[in-house]
């Protein structure tokens, strides 16, 4: 099937290319930067604003590919990708234009947690944001207990706080409370796990984008280790933190479609657009998932995956300890989070292995400050980013604007994603900060519908 349908895109691709030769003789050929095949890795970061949905790949929109892709059944793979087109909102009650009913302006935060330092570093952010704006910012922590943070919400909405921010332990068993936020005239925003329902009453949902977090670090890699491996699959190996899970699964997935993507290009045989190397990329990564292994042509030897029911350090040790047992020819370690790191890089040292010299290690995010040393050391090749400031003083950031700068939120989408870049060995010195937890948060503005759109050909 995949065979056949690389068949099809390069008959399409050549019949386009006599049309244009037909019809727009003389006219100059520009390529796009995604396009490029230097052997320079690349680490820029995405475009301010730019969406998943958004990166369509010099070649082609990719529309059809991606049509395709939003109407698969099984989209746990694809976390972070939307339609190209977006209904607009802008009907639906959000208690827009703002009203303060505080001076300060009060933000009332639901915390789904603080057991760990991406929550402790969301909510830090946000503070600090709040402090520099003038706003007073009070926060509760349900500690993933979802009938806990439905008291807390209660509580704020009894407060009557100017906005209420909800990082939602469950977002949909909390939706009741959003209308009766609008109906006393307090907007809301959510912050993840998951996206946002286009009819929900809120402004946006701010939501790793988890497919692009994979793609980014399987892109860099086709092009960083392409010499060494253009004329023999890579033997890429995987741990998970839960393998029914949108996020592993995304990453993943985002990891085999991205380096498709590169390698294909490096090869001089691009695939049509980004999207059409996602179709393969989603096949393949099921395939293996549901199997346990699995070869794609002579690009890619994917030997096996472990999951380790959880994000903790030590949770996945014996499931990497068993991949490198049966692979010790492994070229690739990619760990789905870097909080199962540090279980891996010890299971990779007592096989007698030097990580960065023997093997490979990739991580899908989240870029944490441990992971950035092993980087610049030179024992971790790259990882994605997934950095907690987004979704902590970029919320913040979004509230300045609509209270202090006449920003028109009225039409945004139901859940807006993050952007993420890679770090890597070779631009770890750009992003590296000793004294920072997490890899810095680039400048970003959310996107309207409108934009969305346009930007999409939507």
């Amino acid at each position: 099937m995949k065979k056949c349908r690389k068949l099809m895109a390069l008959v399409l691709a050549v019949l386009m290319l006599v049309a244009v030769f037909a019809s727009c003789a003389g006219t100059s050929n520009t390529t796009s930067p995604s396009a490029s095949t230097s052997a320079t890795p690349s680490s820029a970061a995405p475009a301010s604003g730019e969406t998943p949905s958004a990166s369509t790949s010099s070649n082609g929109n990719g529309a059809e590919a991606l049509d395709k892709l939003m109407s698969l059944e099984d989209k746990l793979p694809l976390g972070g990708i939307q339609a190209s087109h977006l209904d607009s909102r802008a009907s639906v009650d959000k208690a827009l234009p703002f009203k303060a009913h505080n001076n300060p302006i009060t933000i009332g935060w639901c915390s789904a947690t603080q057991s760990a330092t991406f929550f402790t570093e969301m909510v830090t952010s946000a503070k600090a944001a709040a402090d520099k704006y003038g706003y007073k910012l009070n926060y509760q922590v349900a500690d993933f207990d979802v009938n806990k943070q439905m008291t807390q919400i209660e509580n704020f909405l009894t407060q009557n706080v100017d906005f209420l921010v909800i990082n939602a332990v469950d977002i949909d068993a909390t939706s009741s409370y959003y209308q009766q936020a609008v109906d006393k005239g307090i907007p809301v925003i959510v912050v993840g796990p998951t996206g946002g329902k286009p009819e929900y009453p809120i402004i946006t949902t701010v939501v790793s984008a988890s497919f692009e977090c994979g793609y980014v670090v399987g892109e860099y890699t086709a092009e960083k280790l392409y010499d060494q491996f253009k004329n023999t699959p890579i033997k890429i190996g995987a741990l998970v933190s839960r393998a029914g899970d949108a996020d592993s699964n995304s990453r993943c997935c985002g990891l085999i479609s991205g380096y498709l993507h590169k390698f294909a290009e490096l090869s001089g045989k691009p695939y049509p657009s980004k999207w059409d190397a996602v179709l393969d990329g989603y096949d393949f990564w099921t395939e293996c998932r549901d199997s346990g292994s699995g070869t794609f042509e002579n690009i890619i030897n994917f030997v096996g995956y472990g999951s380790a029911g959880s994000t903790e350090s030590n949770a996945g040790q014996p499931f990497a300890a068993d991949l490198l047992t049966a692979h010790p020819d492994m070229n690739l370690f990619f760990v789905e989070t870097a909080t199962l790191q540090p279980g891996v890089m010890a299971e990779i040292a007592q096989h007698g292995l030097t990580a960065g010299e023997d093997i490979y290690v990739a991580c899908g995010a989240d870029g944490e400050d441990w992971t950035l040393d092993e980087i610049n050391k030179g024992t971790i090749l790259c990882t994605g980013t997934n950095a907690p400031y987004y979704t902590g003083e970029g919320v913040v950031d979004l509230i300045h604007k609509i209270v202090d700068e006449g920003f028109d939120a009225n039409n945004l989408p139901a859940t807006s994603y993050t952007p993420t870049y890679v770090i890597s060995v070779d631009n770890i010195k750009q992003y590296y900060d000793p004294n920072r937890l997490f890899a810095p948060m680039l400048p970003w503005d959310i996107q309207t519908i409108d934009q969305y759109n346009a930007a999409n050909g939507g």
